[in-house]
């Protein structure tokens, strides 16, 4: 009895078996999850994918430098150079300008007083030989005695009708009056251990008075410092 039931069990492992391997074509045929399904929706929505927008990267946009300002409006002006090599640069990189020297013999002294190492009488060709063009030109007092000044900015020179050497007024600091050191904006008390006792002494200026000449120095109350030098004649 117990043979024929072994014989039924072992019959059936083939059946299984098979209809295993039936499942597993099944399975097989069923698409996976990665594949795209072929459908009218898909192919529809790939569709609206396509059309839509792409995002562009902005592209940066350079700063325009002061050499292309200076030639857009070189070009703005008219102008059909192509170099721009006559444009001007900044006040900045400007070459300043040269000051006068003074020599040692030239300083100022009693028995010979100058300024700015210039002697008063020197003739005019002399003088702006030494010095160029002047910044300004005019006429002060238009008389018989008017006097021809030229200013330089820095310090102005003045001539009298015969073309001589009448004064000489420095007004900047920058600017070697010729006085053994003494500058602009020193205090008074070195402009008289410098050039000795003056021959007048008021709150506002300290005079010198040698070989017909006055050497004038203004001081600022306030402050008791020089805020200009002049040399002229005494008259």
């Amino acid at each position: 009895m117990n043979k024929p039931f072994k014989l039924i069990v072992l019959g059936c492992v083939p059946v299984a078996f098979a209809s295993l391997l039936v499942v597993g074509c099944q399975k097989s045929s069923v698409p996976s999850a990665h594949s795209p399904i072929e459908s009218p929706a898909y192919e529809q929505s790939m569709t609206q994918e396509s059309r839509l927008p792409v995002a562009v990267s902005p592209t940066s946009v350079p700063t325009a430098t002061p050499d292309d300002k200076a030639k857009h409006e070189a070009q703005v002006a008219g102008s059909a150079k192509s170099d721009y090599s006559d444009i001007p640069k900044s006040a900045a990189s400007a070459k300043p300008t040269a000051k006068p020297k003074i020599k040692a013999e030239d300083t100022y002294k009693q028995e010979n007083p100058t300024l700015m190492g210039l002697k008063l009488g020197a003739a005019k060709t002399t003088v702006l030989d030494s010095f160029g063009k002047a910044k300004k030109q005019f006429v002060m007092d238009e008389d018989e005695d008017a006097i021809q000044v030229y200013d330089y900015s820095d310090f102005s020179v003045g001539f009298n009708k015969k073309d001589q050497l009448e004064f000489v007024d420095v007004h900047s600091v920058d600017i070697d009056p010729g006085l053994r050191g003494l500058k602009l904006g020193q205090n008074m008390q070195d402009v008289i251990t410098i050039l000795g006792k003056p021959d007048a002494n008021t709150t506002y200026v300290l005079s010198y008075k040698s070989q017909n000449t006055i050497l004038k120095i203004d001081i600022d109350p306030k402050e008791s410092t020089i805020q200009s030098i002049k040399l002229f004649a005494d008259r």
